[in-house]
């Protein structure tokens, strides 16, 4: 049984999301007046978003991307955090993630760091892949932290996106980071899993009618970055499901079971187990995509106590 905070939380996204579906178009449709619409106001829900007591941000560059570097007094400087922010790359922004990431740098006691990542449709692929490797690999070679000392994670797109960091370096023989944490991960751009339904449109308040418009439009989301000469399904640093993740640090998903995006995260929790990957795998019964953004719920604060209690295994204190 959800609380009574998530259930005011439900109707209130839902009136959010009618509104939102109001203004959308599809990635062959949209404008540009549309798209810069859209940015200001989901960044506009993040910075007045409650935060944690004491947070403290600052702007900083990892390998040239601006990044918001989120901490407050519970934060260690020694456990970081890289943090990619969700938005079907295509909105999205630190300032969006910024209640957010405020709270789940407090509970984790990690210092959270967001880049700025390059975004569509004015930046194609692999633009934003080339970001999550450069600010991944300045946190090492420009702030001097050890790779051991660095989880890397988001939400969405922004789970896409540490994934195929995360198969990027593994290709590049990096060092790799020491844990991953996924909320609501967008591992299948294609949509071919089996929650992509008009019955899952209609119960996830967020995705569900923009998915719908896609649909209807016979369009894709991901041509917001990629364009359609350029998709390769069997490239897994487009499509992560397609990934080897042997030898892999261990992964954390998160995902609710009112989402279109559930299959995505059942389809990787299955990968990883053929690889052979330690991962720790919940579903959040009764929650939307990436419930995380409304801090007020019970839900919230228990996910993200969740995430630091995987985070200590595998990012220890006292480095």
């Amino acid at each position: 049984m959800i609380s009574k905070e998530a259930q005011k939380s439900i109707q209130r996204y839902k009136k959010y999301a009618s509104f939102i579906s109001s203004f959308y178009r599809t990635p062959s449709e949209i404008s540009a007046w549309r798209v810069g619409f859209f940015r200001w106001f989901i960044d506009l829900q993040g910075t007045i978003g409650p935060k944690a007591k004491g947070t403290v941000k600052e702007e900083v560059l990892l390998g040239g991307v601006r990044t918001l570097k989120v901490s407050t007094p519970n934060s260690d400087p020694k456990r970081i955090f890289l943090y990619y922010h969700g938005g079907g790359y295509s909105m999205g922004s630190p300032e969006s993630h910024y209640s957010l990431v405020s709270y789940l740098a407090d509970i984790s006691g990690t210092t959270v760091y967001v880049p700025d990542y390059r975004l569509g449709p004015e930046n194609k692929y692999p633009a934003q892949l080339d970001d999550g490797v450069k600010t991944y690999m300045s946190l090492i070679n420009d702030f001097g932290h050890s790779h051991d000392q660095i989880a890397i994670g988001g939400d969405s797109a922004g789970g896409n996106l540490a994934l195929i960091t995360l198969l990027k370096l593994k290709e590049l023989n990096a060092d790799l980071p020491s844990s991953v944490a996924l909320l609501s991960p967008w591992a299948d751009p294609s949509g071919s899993g089996e929650s992509y339904t008009e019955d899952m449109a209609d119960r996830d308040i967020l995705l569900g009618p923009i998915m719908k418009n896609v649909w209807k439009n016979n369009d894709e989301l991901y041509h917001f970055y990629i364009d359609e000469k350029d998709v390769d399904k069997k490239n897994a640093l487009m499509f992560p499901l397609g990934g080897d993740y042997k030898n892999c640090p261990p992964i954390m998903i998160q995902v609710g079971t009112e989402e279109l995006l559930l299959s995505d995260s059942q389809s990787l929790k299955k990968v990883l187990e053929r690889d052979e990957c330690i991962h720790e795998y919940f579903e959040w019964e009764g929650m939307y995509h990436v419930f995380h953004i409304d801090v007020g719920m019970p839900e919230t604060i228990e996910a993200f106590k969740q995430i630091g209690k995987f985070l200590e295994k595998y990012l220890p204190k006292n480095q």
